[in-house]
């Protein structure tokens, strides 16, 4: 997983609830390499159920179409 600012601009910012239940937002976005990277913001945790899960792949299914 990267971290800090190398973070390619085909990203995408998904909403989620955190461990209490409260909304939170963390970035999801595929590597130079194609793998899927996850990012939360410092000290923060993300749980998503099923319905968040199918919207995550198809933003993933969108950002494999900038890689080459």
């Amino acid at each position: 997983m990267q971290t800090g600012t190398d973070v390619p601009p085909q990203r995408e910012i998904i909403g989620c609830t955190d461990a209490l239940g409260r909304r939170r937002a963390f970035e999801v976005y595929l590597n130079e390499k194609g793998r899927v990277c996850f990012r939360t913001p410092p000290g923060e945790s993300a749980q998503l159920d099923t319905f968040q899960l199918d919207e995550l792949i198809s933003h993933l299914t969108e950002l494999r179409r900038y890689m080459q």
